[in-house]
């Protein structure tokens, strides 16, 4: 297998754990939760931009932001309905709820779309790019054109917004945000609203990809997950770094060893890793005065 078209589809692979990670961080972040539906959250995205692109005939970048604007919405929607009211609760509950939403997002999935397997085709002709013995997908192209696109308008907000400084601060220290006079109920509305977002970006994405199904998600939740825990769970490059890295592991594996392991070689390398580094290549340790 040509080096250059499996680095393309592990830097394609890589981007969209990237995404999910991102939205796990985020969530992490401001709530100290590791979100478990963040997975659904993806599914639920890819079928919006499903239905929009295959039944409603949406050209696909309007289908592409709808799934988004959607996502975005859905994501205000769990956080109002599903934590507002139990945010000060331990972190075990907490992380129960989202296990329990994880499992009723699969269940309303299934209503419409039953157990089928369905094909996202992709933006472009099936067509490939062929540079000399590398073969590349443009699907794989634009995958990671839009991931990064995403990622930079994501450093954008955070870095040039008044909103963004202000779910910046609220990560950094809630107490103080609120003293400052700081809606965090604002801030963790749009935390949720904007880790969704990616999460649906990322499905309509990871669709064309792969299949199309109600439990599409388990798999991009582990390895968006796996990538957190790589890059540091609380570092924002970090868990892009660690997405690509994720993605481009499994794919030189599964070209160069054994297709049979592809899956668990990320995991391994991981393992491996944070026997050197336990808090992940860009986590900091945390240090209290007493």
């Amino acid at each position: 297998m040509n080096l250059v078209t499996l680095l393309v589809a592990g830097l394609a692979n890589g981007s969209l754990y990237a995404l999910v990670a991102l939205g796990l961080v985020l969530i992490y972040k401001t709530h100290d939760l590791v979100n478990f539906a963040h997975g659904e959250i993806l599914m639920a995205g890819g079928f919006i931009g499903f239905t929009a692109y295959q039944t409603m005939h949406l050209p696909y970048p309007v289908a592409f932001l709808l799934a988004i604007a959607l996502g975005g919405l859905l994501g205000a929607v769990i956080e109002l309905v599903a934590f507002r009211r139990v945010a000060d609760q331990h972190h075990i509950t907490l992380a129960m709820v989202t296990v329990g939403l994880s499992v009723f997002m699969k269940g309303i999935a299934r209503v419409p779309f039953g157990t089928d397997i369905y094909t996202f085709p992709p933006a472009f002709s099936a067509d490939r790019i062929t540079l000399g013995s590398a073969v590349i997908a443009p699907q794989h192209l634009l995958t990671i054109g839009i991931a990064a696109l995403l990622t930079l308008l994501l450093f954008l907000f955070f870095r040039y917004t008044t909103l963004g400084k202000q779910m910046r601060a609220t990560q950094q220290n809630i107490t103080g945000a609120r003293l400052v006079g700081i809606n965090t109920g604002r801030v963790f509305s749009s935390t949720w609203s904007l880790a969704a977002a990616l999460g649906a970006g990322a499905g309509v994405l990871a669709a064309p990809l792969s299949l199309l199904y109600p439990d599409m998600g388990t798999n991009f939740l582990l390895k968006g997950f796996a990538a957190a825990v790589l890059g540091g769970f609380e570092s924002v490059p970090g868990a892009i770094i660690g997405g690509f890295l994720v993605g481009i592991i499994e794919m030189l594996f599964g070209g160069y060893v054994s297709t049979a392991f592809q899956q668990v070689s990320a995991f391994f390398i991981i393992i491996v890793i944070l026997f050197i580094r336990p808090n992940g290549l860009f986590g900091r340790r945390a240090v209290a005065r007493v």
